[in-house]
């Protein structure tokens, strides 16, 4: 079983993603999609470190960010100090009463969890938002490659930063890059995940419309063609 030292080693390098122009692209199109209106209170549905509850409050948004690990809350409440936390885990109820969101997002957080369970979470979803409220979704799709992303990056910052900026990109980015494929190895074989956890092309936008969604988004690719992304609405 992995401890508390080995998730705090892991999310201590898990923010080298916030370097990649990919990843920034990643948060930037949920941002967009969500469509924060001041004063929203959103839920950061397996929120992590905070890189995007962050985003969502500079926005003008209230954010609850909600994660099954500690340690990664701990690191965001260094960033925000004042960040609200909650403890939990996805596959259980959600522990919020019923309409209590104006918007959720949930970013890279359901592959993780296996696909039967998948349902139940997106109706516990819906069951704490409000009516008319948002919901965007997304997720690693078949197929991924994080050298995909990686040369995604590369090429990105060299027609954005220029040669001697991408390099020093690079050179930031190398090691806890390194670490990450390495953590995510133990991970991986910890909790059984599969190239078969990552997401149909279509399966966020059935899910949603199977718990009810409506004015549910195309799927649209990000993250380098890496992930899927969807949106819903509740009536």
């Amino acid at each position: 079983m992995l401890d508390k030292n080995f998730w705090k080693n892991y999310f201590e390098v898990y923010d080298v993603l916030n370097l990649s122009i990919s990843y920034q692209e990643l948060l930037d199109e949920i941002l967009k999609e969500i469509d924060i209106k001041n004063g929203d209170l959103v839920l950061d549905a397996g929120g992590g470190t905070g890189n995007l509850s962050i985003l969502l409050k500079n926005k003008g948004a209230n954010v609850i960010n909600l994660d099954f690990c500690q340690e990664a809350l701990d690191i965001y409440k260094k960033k925000d100090p004042n960040a609200i936390i909650v403890l939990s885990d996805l596959t259980q109820r959600l522990p919020f009463s019923d309409n209590y969101f104006n918007k959720i997002v949930s970013n890279n957080a359901i592959y993780n969890i296996d696909r039967e369970k998948r349902m139940e979470i997106i109706k516990e979803f819906k069951r704490v938002l409000k009516p008319g409220g948002k919901i965007v979704i997304s997720n690693l799709k078949k197929g991924f490659s994080p050298l995909k992303i990686y040369i995604d990056t590369v090429r990105k910052s060299l027609k954005k930063l220029g040669v001697l900026n991408t390099i020093k990109l690079l050179t930031n980015m190398f090691i806890p890059t390194i670490k990450m494929f390495y953590y995510n190895f133990f991970i991986q074989r910890e909790y059984k995940l599969k190239a078969d956890n990552f997401f149909d092309f279509n399966e966020q936008k059935d899910l949603l419309e199977k718990a009810g969604f409506t004015n549910i988004s195309e799927t649209k690719l990000v993250y380098a063609g890496q992930g899927i992304v969807n949106s819903g609405q509740k009536l």
